[in-house]
């Protein structure tokens, strides 16, 4: 039997991205343990039958339920890191973010030392740029699809119904936890912008902090645009179809990025996008299923949207379609068991979509 693989999360509420790659795995035949921790005596404990541990997002390992950084808990996991690298394990990290959201001089540090002691994994080959020298031994593997994993049954109609949404009106979604790096604010103003009075912008998820959604609440009502509807607040599985299905187009308009869950979300809905040409989110213009725009240039989000409301957008849906087609978790899952395996991985990317 081959050694197992220990996922740092096994799975992470609100994301379905483990539960997808180690499902796939476990169909591959690679064993995936279930309770990994990352402590002393775990870790000695199962050396011998567990051969990777496979971090996600390594602040959860060592932020406290608050969200803070203790000398304790970044003593704690950095002495377990290092442990784990002397028992033997082979470490592997996928590098969903560069650093965490609001990172500090800790995290900085922290993810210095992963980098030292962890095979990397990136989504895309900008992301392996932005690592520096780091991003030299990063294997390059896509972020798989959301396709087939929530109930997608409504019909956009029903689905524009339920939402308290016009047959007629143009439709962008903001979808994902609200929080300041998103530009939420920005974005508002862009749309407040537009002349065209069918537009409407649905912003759907949960606030991070209650600041976090007073302050996008206050901005909304500063402008006074009923063109704006906010639905702040957890968004089940079986209502994320709603979202997707009733809008037009997705806008992401992220200050800085590495990857994102959301647009992969829309790519598996086959929804178009507006996003910055940052990290990842540049090869989705490249692939024809977004407009893209300089996140530092003065009104290119503005510009953007009306770039993309004069395309076709069931056109460029349909290019993210087929974009999302590609990226099945059984072809994810076989990049990952080939980096656990110390084999060679090939470097993939989102290939150019055709126009039809």
């Amino acid at each position: 039997m081959r050694a197992a693989v220990a996922p740092l999360p096994r799975r992470v509420q609100g994301n379905p991205y483990c539960d997808l790659l180690y499902g796939a795995l476990e169909r591959l035949g690679v064993p995936v343990v279930e309770d990994a921790e990352l402590t002393p005596r775990w870790l000695w404990r199962s050396r011998g039958t567990v051969g990777v541990l496979h971090l996600h997002w390594p602040e959860l390992c060592y932020r406290e339920r608050d969200g803070r950084v203790t000398p304790r808990s970044a003593g704690a996991f950095a002495a377990s890191v290092v442990l784990a690298a002397n028992l033997g394990y082979r470490l592997v990290w996928t590098v969903h973010n560069a650093l965490p959201h609001e990172a500090g001089r800790v995290d900085r540090l922290l993810h210095a030392l992963l980098l030292r002691v962890a095979r990397p994994v990136v989504h895309c080959a900008a992301a392996r740029r932005e690592l520096g020298r780091a991003g030299d031994s990063a294997a390059v593997i896509p972020h798989g699809t959301y396709a087939g994993h929530y109930p997608d049954s409504v019909t956009r109609d029903d689905a524009r119904a339920r939402l308290d949404l016009a047959p007629g009106d143009r439709v962008l979604l903001w979808f994902g936890q609200v929080r300041p790096y998103k530009a939420l604010e920005p974005l508002v103003r862009a749309v407040h912008a537009l002349r065209d009075p069918r537009v409407r912008l649905v912003v759907a998820g949960r606030p991070v902090s209650a600041a976090a959604g007073r302050s996008l609440r206050d901005e909304v009502a500063r402008l006074g645009d009923d063109r704006v509807r906010l639905h702040l607040g957890h968004v089940p599985d079986e209502d994320v179809q709603l979202f997707f299905r009733a809008c037009d187009l997705v806008v992401l308009p992220y200050k800085r990025v590495l990857t994102s869950g959301a647009a992969m979300l829309a790519l598996s809905f086959g929804r178009g996008l507006v996003v910055p040409r940052l990290g990842c989110l540049a090869e989705l213009e490249q692939a024809g299923c977004a407009v893209g725009y300089d996140a530092d240039a003065d009104d290119a989000l503005e510009g953007a949207i009306d770039r993309a409301l004069a395309t076709d957008p069931d056109a460029m849906g349909a290019r993210a379609q087929r974009v999302s087609g590609r990226l099945r978790w059984e072809r994810i899952a076989s990049a990952y068991a080939r980096v656990y395996a110390h084999r060679p991985t090939p470097t993939p990317g989102l290939e150019p979509a055709t126009a039809s």
